[in-house]
């Protein structure tokens, strides 16, 4: 007697297949998310979410703070004066919706958590007492840093970075830019390494268009003579190097007035599976540390995460600027090519000459050379 189809084993479920299948699809949910974060992807709902919680911590402990963040940031055009015309509304995201993919993020993906007493709170199905009305403002603002390294196998030694001091405006910067590749037909990433002579025109205009938005961006640079530096590993060095840019980076940023305090920092580095994994806490205890100290508590490191440069338009940007300063520093007895012209490009930029001085500050660019 044949056996029916209740009886076929493949009918029955497997509770452990089941949830295996469910972890393994939220760890993908998550690193999507992560990744157009890093990216300053914001093309659906979600997204737009992870990016506010990801940028303000005060918007992990308030609902109303996210909505009114998430509102603020990528629907402007509806918010006049601070308020929001009752027509408006339904043009905008709504507030239960956005609550609940909150949720699914701390939650689910276990990510961007709440401070300990509203996660307590929200444990006892109290999202909306006193205490969650406290975390309403937004909080200090937040300053993006994306960096990249270049020369770590030469003589000098080069860790470039993109600064953005308004995180709220940066993905209309990414979106632009996005835009622009599409329009002029650039399908791959933009490295300097890469470089070539039909490449070339596109990388300046890439430049130059970035540069539309100069009174957001800032390029900055630290440079390190490694025949100077005795009894370190190159890795201790290079990692030793993103810690003097952050500081003297944000130091930069205040004195010359682009940014007041009190901020957060986030810093974007390019991924390195070899190294990151070991050196990235070190360097974010050792930053968050040394920025309380030095700037009085009015410096707080928000977070220190890596992403792939094919899917961050401002890691390209990093990339190319610190190419352009290893070039600079590196170069010895080579024929002139499209790097060079490149280089000089970036140094015409700057209204300086990359090799000089042990400090040198433009008007959207700054460089520090350590030894």
């Amino acid at each position: 007697m044949s056996k029916g189809k209740a009886d076929s084993p493949e009918a029955q479920p497997d509770p452990e297949a089941e949830a295996r299948e469910k972890v393994e699809r939220l760890e993908r949910e998550k690193d999507d998310l992560l990744r157009d974060i890093a990216a300053s992807t914001t093309n659906d709902l979600r997204a737009k979410i992870g990016y506010v919680l990801n940028h303000y911590p005060a918007a992990r402990d308030s609902d109303v703070a996210l909505a009114h963040l998430v509102w603020e940031t990528f629907y402007p055009e509806y918010i006049e004066d601070g308020q929001v015309q009752l027509e408006d509304m339904y043009r905008l995201p709504r507030q239960g919706t956005m609550s609940r993919t909150r949720a699914k993020i701390q939650n689910e993906y276990g990510l961007f958590q709440p401070s300990a007493e509203v996660a307590g709170y929200r444990k006892g199905l109290r999202e909306d007492t006193e205490k969650e009305v406290v975390a309403d403002k937004p909080g200090p603002p937040v300053l993006s840093v994306h960096a990249d390294e270049s020369g770590k196998n030469q003589r000098f030694m080069v860790v470039g970075s993109v600064w953005v001091v308004d995180v709220g405006r940066e993905w209309r910067v990414v979106d632009a830019l996005r835009e622009w590749k599409r329009d002029a037909g650039v399908t791959g990433e933009f490295k300097f390494a890469d470089l070539t002579k039909d490449k070339l025109p596109l990388a300046i205009a890439f430049v130059k268009k970035a540069m539309e938005h100069s009174e957001l961006l800032g390029f900055k640079a630290c440079v390190l003579d490694t025949q100077k530096v005795k009894g370190m590993a190159k890795e201790e060095v290079l990692y030793g190097l993103y810690y003097e840019l952050a500081m003297s980076g944000m130091d930069h940023e205040i004195t010359a007035g682009r940014v007041v305090l009190p901020r957060w920092l986030y810093l974007v580095k390019d991924a390195d599976d070899g190294t990151d994994a070991l050196r990235l806490p070190e360097l974010q205890r050792r930053l968050t540390e040394r920025c309380r100290e030095y700037f009085k508590d009015q410096v707080q490191v928000d977070s220190i995460i890596t992403a792939t440069s094919d899917s961050s338009l401002l890691l390209q940007l990093a990339d190319l600027f610190s190419g352009s300063v290893g070039r600079m520093y590196n170069k010895v007895g080579e024929a002139m090519n499209q790097k060079d012209e490149f280089a000089n490009f970036f140094q015409k930029l700057a209204g300086f000459e990359f090799v000089g001085n042990a400090e040198s500050d433009g008007e959207s660019v700054y460089l520090r050379r350590l030894m």
